[in-house]
């Protein structure tokens, strides 16, 4: 078979030609008798003792008869625990309709859904909605004035809540947007009009003002804009020549905004090492670690070469002509928050060893860990099974950054744009929600020196020392006000993805 071998998070693998990673039948051994449930879940419970990190730890006899969903979580290694495996997973497999990675519609803006309180009466409940954390330039969603910071609270008429929150926009091509103003007043926007047409990953480059800092916003590790095809490096391109055009700028330092990456390609994430990394040639980006049948496999089919578990700075993009921009930086600021993964932490935590590196936000969601995607061309088979297989480190070996990356220096952009209030989760734990009834003025403008992160940054370059902290705005709740949990947007692209021939084309370009 033609599996989806979709690497994903901070690392992935290749196809090769392993057996585990393929169907050759489709195992049709496993018998015509059984219902789809019991065939598909021994077809996952096949694949996963071949691919899956903690393959030894499976269960030896699991109720196959169960539902696939179920059945795929309960021979998980410590399913949800931070110590265990928090990020694989099952989903219908739509790939049989050619859909493809990063498909879902382009509404001309990104969103975080976000519980919130309306008026600030301390008995009420929370409400959700999605706060706008950019717009793309040239959309129609910004000449209908839709901006960041504000908070969209209907669509179409419907309220958002916790119910539809996931699916509300789902084969919407037409918006209607009610939304709390940057003024914390209720407005509803002319109708937007969703488009096909993706936006490069690279949002802002730019030299600040007055200064020699360059600030680069980039928000997905993608190649190009159709992801069914392999050959196609337009953003990567895109990205070497943002940064080519800082450098000519003159640029003594840059502050990198990863705030909103969730991930995307590996060899995006070394291209753009690589051009900042001062001193790169031979020098070793990542590391790889898998289970011991699949490893022992891949030593086989390379001769024992162990430098295939290692990822090199490039002087070329991967898989194009153009030269990597070289870096006269001695260091380095990454802005990373909450909703920053995979790609993102493996960027900044990759780079440490070789330079300084300043991180300026929240703590990262910490996954550092490789999934990969497989399929099966069997009609019976419904899912797709995404395993965590490989653990990924830099290159003294260091990783294990399941916690995620804690900043040098604290700056919540939720905090500065909002009065916060604390409420509880359903186990009992805190968290901090925007009370829109006291408005602070929302998220400042992303790339302005004002912006609370990128402004640290700036006053770290300029003064050598971070600003002093400033008092708390968080408002105690005087109840006990609960508020569900919210799975973010951006959850399912913390990913990495690797080609198919990964290993001879990184050895081209050590």
């Amino acid at each position: 078979m033609k599996a989806k071998l979709t690497f994903l998070l901070i690392f992935t693998f290749a196809l090769l030609s392993f057996n585990a990673c393929k169907d050759s039948k489709d195992d049709d051994d496993l018998g015509k008798e059984m219902t789809d449930d019991e065939y598909t879940n021994r077809w996952i419970y096949n694949k996963m003792k071949s691919l899956y990190l903690w393959n030894t730890d499976l269960p030896a006899s699991p109720d196959f008869t169960q539902e696939s969903k179920p059945f795929f979580r309960s021979i998980l290694f410590r399913y949800g625990n931070v110590n265990g495996d928090r990020f694989s997973w099952i989903e219908e497999d739509k790939s049989k309709e050619t859909k493809s990675l990063f498909a879902e519609p382009n509404l001309g803006f990104e969103y975080i859904p976000m519980s919130y309180f309306a008026t600030g009466v301390e008995k009420e409940s929370s409400s959700l909605g999605f706060f706008v954390v950019y717009v793309h330039k040239g959309s129609d969603a910004e000449s209908k004035e839709l901006k960041r910071g504000q908070v969209i609270y209907k669509v179409n008429g419907t309220d958002v809540d916790y119910d539809n929150y996931k699916d509300i926009f789902d084969g919407k091509t037409s918006l209607t947007l009610s939304v709390y103003d940057n003024d914390g007043a209720k407005t509803t926007l002319r109708t937007i009009q969703a488009s096909e047409k993706k936006k490069s990953p690279v949002f802002i480059s730019k030299v600040i003002p007055n200064t020699k800092i360059g600030y680069l916003m980039y928000n997905g590790f993608e190649r190009g804009p159709d992801e069914e095809d392999e050959n196609n490096f337009e953003y990567d391109i895109q990205l070497m020549q943002s940064i080519q055009s800082l450098y000519s700028q003159g640029i003594t330092d840059l502050v990198l905004d990863l705030r909103y990456n969730p991930g995307g390609y590996l060899t995006s994430a070394i291209d753009l090492a690589s051009a900042l990394y001062p001193g790169r040639t031979g020098k070793i980006f990542a590391r790889e670690k898998y289970n011991k049948h699949f490893e022992d496999s891949l030593l086989a089919k390379y001769n024992n070469d162990k430098s295939i578990f290692d990822d090199y700075f490039l002087e070329k993009a991967y898989n194009t002509d153009v030269t990597i921009p070289k870096s006269k930086l001695t260091r380095l600021y990454i802005i990373a928050a909450e909703y920053s993964a995979s790609a993102s932490e493996l960027v900044l935590h990759n780079l440490r060893p070789y330079m300084t590196v300043y991180h300026i936000g929240e703590t990262t969601v910490g996954k550092d860990k490789a999934s990969m995607t497989v399929d099966s061309k069997d009609s019976r088979i419904k899912w797709q099974i995404q395993p965590l297989i490989s653990r990924l480190s830099d290159v003294d070996g260091n990783g294990n950054y399941i916690n995620g990356l804690t900043p040098d220096k604290r700056v919540s952009e939720w905090a500065e744009g909002y009065t916060m209030q604390r409420a509880i989760y359903s186990d009992g734990s805190e968290t901090e929600i925007p009370s829109l009834s006291m408005w602070i003025g929302g998220l400042a403008e992303l790339g302005e020196p004002s912006e609370p992160l990128l402004a640290e940054a700036i006053y770290h370059i300029q003064t050598g020392s971070f600003r002093p902290n400033v008092k708390s705005t968080t408002l105690p709740s005087k109840t006990s006000v609960r508020v569900p949990r919210i799975q973010h947007n951006n959850e399912s692209r913390q990913r990495i993805i690797i080609d198919a021939d990964r290993f001879s084309d990184s050895r081209k370009n050590k």
